[in-house]
């Protein structure tokens, strides 16, 4: 039986690398591997290293041991992580692979990989991928989520000099580091099209394609009873608010589209739903009609309130699993078209995209006078959701490609490993 076959027909062991512990899957890269990491367990023996940076999340490590035939996590302080990378500043390395350095999970690593016959890697972000070793006989798949160089250029471009000089530098860094490991391992995988296709301009002959995220449908399913009241006149932003482009976001939303808002619905009111705001998301708190919740244990409830989710964007990357989460909670959204790259929706599926502060804040104002245009707006949403973005899907297409990569690799019958 050809070894292309044997993802399918057999459990085989994946080394699965993410620079996060993926859980609780509460924003953007935990949601994604977490969901990775269950798809796979299903049928394959995953063996899963990952740092941890936030003290919170040590807890969390018996609540992925279930999924995992392994698990190995070692412990990235913030001080550590600083120092590696001003050490980085004084060669040529890129700054965020030397931050993400660990000498203790690579022990760790190096230990699992003598003591267990891996098939095939997953390499979460790629400044994992300096924990697989040069020369590995397994095949390597690199999920890079965004272009993280191209995140760092449009940094450069929006911060005061010498933050511009050293986003800039960190971009031509990374880039030279993201074409290497392209030409090193077997396939590069994206969130959206887009990247995928801005990720081969830049590493010509680059192996790259998109699989997108998914939602869990049954989590952020609209409740029968929880309908946002007709006369609820809330907009509402979800996200990690200690994050430059949801920060950039928030505050050129609260200080140039919503005042046009308010002018034509005074009772409007924006609430800024995320945990760790930063001073400036703070200061928001002082504008008239505007509410800076902070971290909540569900934003569910936040969402079943809101007549529109808003998405004013002007640096992002990728997909925002906040947009798809709205438009499954059957909300609105109004977004600018760099905060839809990632999403495939149109008009008729209930989203507005607007780019200018006026079109922005008429599109709004539409849905806030009319709870029927909302009703409708929510359940197109929904539908589009349930049709482009199943987690199940991705998991289908991502196992799909590693029986590709295994496949063209080592084109022979399957090693005992592959029995497992």
């Amino acid at each position: 039986m050809a070894r292309s076959q044997a993802l399918t027909l057999f459990s085989v062991n994946i080394l699965y690398l993410c620079h996060r512990i993926p859980f609780p899957p509460d924003k953007g890269d935990k949601i994604r591997s977490f969901h990775q990491i269950q798809f796979l367990s299903r049928s394959h023996r995953l063996h899963v290293g990952c740092l941890i940076d936030a003290k919170e999340d040590r807890v969390h490590v018996s609540a992925l041991e279930p999924y995992c035939a392994s698990l190995d996590a070692a412990w990235r302080g913030p001080w550590g992580a600083r120092f590696r990378a001003f050490r980085a500043l004084l060669g040529i390395e890129s700054l965020s692979v030397a931050a993400f350095r660990s000498r203790e999970l690579r022990r760790k690593i190096e230990h699992r990989l003598r003591s267990e016959p891996i098939d095939v890697a997953i390499v979460l972000s790629s400044v994992m991928a300096q924990y697989v070793p040069e020369g590995a006989e397994f095949p390597t798949v690199v999920d890079y989520v965004d272009v993280d160089s191209e995140k760092w250029k449009v940094y450069s471009e929006m911060k005061p000099w010498p933050l511009s000089w050293l986003y800039r530098l960190e971009a031509g860094r990374l880039r030279r580091y993201e074409r290497e490991l392209a030409s090193r391992y077997d396939e590069s995988v994206f969130v959206a099209q887009k990247e995928a296709e801005v990720f081969r301009s830049a590493a010509e002959g680059a192996r790259a394609r998109a699989i997108p995220n998914g939602v869990d449908l049954d989590y952020f399913r609209r409740p029968d009873e929880a309908r946002a009241p007709a006369e609820t006149q809330d907009l509402v932003f979800v996200g990690m608010m200690d994050y430059f482009p949801n920060i950039d976001a928030v505050c050129s939303f609260a200080e140039g589209i919503f005042p046009l808002i308010l002018e034509r619905i005074p009772s409007a009111r924006f609430r800024i739903v995320g945990r760790n705001p930063a001073p400036r998301v703070r200061e928001l708190a002082r504008q008239r009609n505007v509410e800076v919740v902070g971290s909540v244990p569900d934003v569910r409830p936040y969402l079943a309130q809101a007549a529109v989710s808003v998405a004013p964007f002007r640096v992002a990357r990728g997909l925002q699993n906040k947009i798809l989460e709205a438009m499954s909670m059957q909300v609105p959204v109004v977004g600018t078209r760099v905060a839809f790259q990632g999403i495939a929706a149109e008009p008729e599926d209930g989203i507005r995209i607007e780019d200018t502060p006026e079109a922005f804040a008429g599109a709004v104002c539409e849905f806030l006078d009319d709870p029927g245009l909302r009703l409708d707006a929510g359940r197109r949403g929904r539908r589009f959701v349930e049709r482009h973005h199943r987690w199940q899907a991705h998991g289908e297409a991502l196992e799909s490609l590693l029986t590709e990569v295994v496949g063209r690799r080592a084109p022979c019958a399957p090693t005992a490993g592959g029995h497992r």
